[in-house]
């Protein structure tokens, strides 16, 4: 089994996609379309993709290629815990950093220590966490990175500040997608959708209601810009599946009522926090 995920190697991606695949090969690509394009097309056979920070929100790229570009499946999810480190090469110390390095999603999660530890560097956005490593560890300068700290060894680096994170409590929560969807039961499962509703009054409404006299619970709604139609939106929704027949009877209601309506994945929900 080949499992796909953002890389490059060394991220807290890659430590999701060492999660699931327990020892079986990972394969790093360069964006989030790429992990979903190659489980699409059977170069991977399953993909691991950031869905949302608990800091920063959800991943727009990952819910509106799920949603509008592939026909693939939430196998499972996982909250990850995110501890930010700020790493340097052997003899920098923090008051000489004048650069910090990162992807921007670890620069705005850091954002709060950034500027009470280190007001006068500047920040600056790569494209990931090890990229910044890479660089960090190639100048001749006393700069630094934001970043998994387990990966700091790869490039000859090393943790100056630990859990630099402006939230302690801060995760990610990643999905495991496949081509087929997978069967489950039992506790902490959910059933992920999207849905869009005509555009009449109370018709969003409608369908929340359905939901409330089925007893599900919605642990998660967003609203995502319909492609190509503007002012029309799209709802991305997460149900708790504490009743497998009340979701399937709520769904063939919602459907009814619906504009368009695509379930994403019933899934296990995984937590390491």
């Amino acid at each position: 089994m080949k499992y796909g995920y953002l890389g490059p190697k060394g991220t807290f991606s890659h430590s999701a996609a060492d999660f699931f695949a327990k020892g079986e090969e990972t394969v790093p690509f360069t964006s989030i379309y790429n992990v979903l394009s190659a489980v699409d097309g059977g170069e991977a056979d399953f993909g691991v993709v950031p869905v949302e920070n608990s800091t920063e929100g959800s991943i727009n790229t990952t819910l509106d290629t799920l949603i509008f570009d592939f026909d693939l499946n939430m196998s499972a999810q996982l909250n990850m815990p995110i501890a930010e480190s700020l790493v340097v090469r052997e003899g920098t110390a923090i008051e000489d950093i004048t650069k910090v390095l990162s992807h921007p999603q670890p620069l705005a999660q850091c954002s709060y220590y950034l500027r009470e530890n280190l007001p006068s560097a500047e920040t600056v956005s790569v494209s990931s966490t090890t990229e910044a490593m890479r660089q960090v560890s190639e100048s001749s300068e006393p700069v630094a990175a934001i970043g998994n700290k387990i990966s700091a060894p790869m490039s000859g680096l090393k943790g100056l500040k630990e859990k630099i994170q402006d939230d302690k409590r801060n995760f990610t929560q990643f999905a495991l997608v496949s081509k087929k969807p997978c069967s489950v039961s039992g506790e902490n499962t959910k059933t992920t959708i999207a849905f869009s509703v005509r555009n009449e009054p109370g018709s969003l409404f409608k369908i929340l209601s359905i939901f409330s006299i089925y007893d599900v619970n919605m642990t998660k709604i967003i609203s995502r810009p319909m492609r190509n139609r503007p002012e029309e939106y799209v709802f991305y929704a997460e149900l708790e599946n504490d009743s497998p027949k009340d979701i399937e009877e709520s769904l063939t209601m919602v459907r009814r009522k619906t504009s368009f309506l695509k379930i994403l994945g019933k899934y296990r929900l995984y937590d390491l926090r």
